[in-house]
């Protein structure tokens, strides 16, 4: 067996044991390292019976990156990927030095959060959604996307033992396998309750084991809906209710903090709700607001010089 190939599942294995790593986290850190050891067998084919790497083939792979169209902050997570990847391979005697750790992160681009407006985001959540279980579950969904400003990741994760409606909150389980709690808000609780209510119904009548049943968001199928399902669900919303096309489930959290900050809400209030680690995180959307403030004062007020 080529070293590669015995590697990568003694690499997964460290990262199960490793303390504070998600499952996604996980699955993100492989699938980097997947593509880099694909990268290498394609271009250095000497290199399948061989995994030392050299710093000028670490920094191949990350031009190799920018020319097929990814993003500076994409490129900089698979570098983290790597060196951590580097770092086990020097721990287990295989590399004498970690060449990604001589590579510097790319320069970060200019971050333009995409988000709608009061009015889109209105007329979304009042789009007319189909009286079915796929319908409830949408617009339960879209709810928890726009009022709470969950992540997409952590939005499939919910369980039934995560919602306590008597406290009108969410338990979520975040980046860096950190819990915490976001608020359900009245409108939201209504309608997920609706969703809850077909849902059982469907867990009922098609004897849905209990594994399933733990997920608070079903496919049709009655399994825990994917990521990918959730995300082309949530797009074709979008698209019936904005002209913009770059829209995302990202965009509901970027749009859930700007009209928070818009309508005076505490900056750190709401690095709390979205699960920010950092404050300076969050800030982006305070210049997201005051860049929309003053393009406002610009256009109105009478003291702006006009030319």
């Amino acid at each position: 067996m080529a070293d590669w190939d015995r590697i990568l599942p003694e690499f997964e294995g460290h990262l199960e044991c490793a303390e504070g790593l998600s499952k996604n986290t996980l699955i993100a850190y492989l699938g980097d390292c997947r593509a880099f050891v694909k990268f290498m067998l394609d271009k250095y084919p000497e290199s399948h019976d061989s995994i030392q790497v050299s710093t000028r083939e670490a920094r191949a792979f990350l031009i190799f990156l920018k020319r097929h169209g990814l993003k500076q902050v994409s490129i900089g997570r698979k570098l983290d990927s790597l060196k951590r990847f580097g770092d086990y391979l020097i721990e287990t005697g295989r590399w004498k030095s970690n060449p990604f750790r001589e590579l510097p992160y790319p320069r970060k681009e200019h971050y333009r959060a995409e988000y709608l407006s009061p009015e889109e985001a209105l007329g979304l959540l009042s789009f007319e959604f189909k009286d079915d279980f796929s319908g409830a579950r949408d617009r339960a969904m879209l709810e928890l996307f726009y009022g709470s400003g969950i992540r997409l990741s952590e939005l499939v994760e919910i369980d039934l033992k995560d919602i306590r409606f008597s406290e009108r909150i969410i338990r979520i389980f975040g980046k860096g396998g950190k819990y915490r709690v976001v608020p359900l808000g009245k409108k939201a609780a209504e309608i997920l309750g609706i969703y809850l209510e077909k849902r059982k119904v469907k867990i009922i009548s098609e004897n849905i084991a209990a594994e399933a049943g733990a997920a608070v968001f079903l496919n049709v199928r009655g399994r825990r809906i994917t990521p990918r399902s959730v995300a082309r669900i949530v797009k074709s919303y979008l698209l019936k209710s904005s002209e913009q096309q770059r829209l995302s489930t990202h965009s509901l959290r970027h749009s859930f903090a700007t009209h928070l900050l818009e309508a005076g809400a505490n900056l750190r209030a709401v690095q709390q709700m979205l699960g920010h680690s950092s404050l300076k995180t969050t800030q982006k959307y305070a210049h997201t607001t005051t860049g929309r403030l003053i393009s406002i004062y610009k256009r109105a007020h009478p003291r702006w010089e006009k030319k």
